[in-house]
């Protein structure tokens, strides 16, 4: 999987955010968000300065321990490819 198979959509509580969530057959998720460089709630990921803020979560404990601010698309393909091993 790559960051550009990802479809975003707006972002269903943040206004002007944007979200995707890929959700891998061995019941991982990964959840990428951002949000605008201005206003609202400040979200770790701006869209436009292709920064993401990203969200990893384990089907049996829930979201890891926090989140990983400011990744890059190069950076989050990584992330997917290496959850989607697990």
């Amino acid at each position: 999987m790559n960051f550009s198979d990802l479809t975003f959509v707006d972002h269903p509580v943040i206004a002007g955010a944007t979200q995707t969530v890929q959700v891998f057959p061995n019941g991982w998720q990964v959840s990428i968000v951002a949000g605008p460089a201005r206003g609202g709630l400040r979200l770790a990921g701006t869209i436009g300065e292709d920064t993401f803020e990203v969200a990893v979560i384990d089907p049996r404990r829930g979201m890891l321990e926090d989140i990983l601010p400011w990744q890059t698309p190069v950076q989050i393909t990584t992330i997917l490819r290496l959850v989607e091993m697990l």
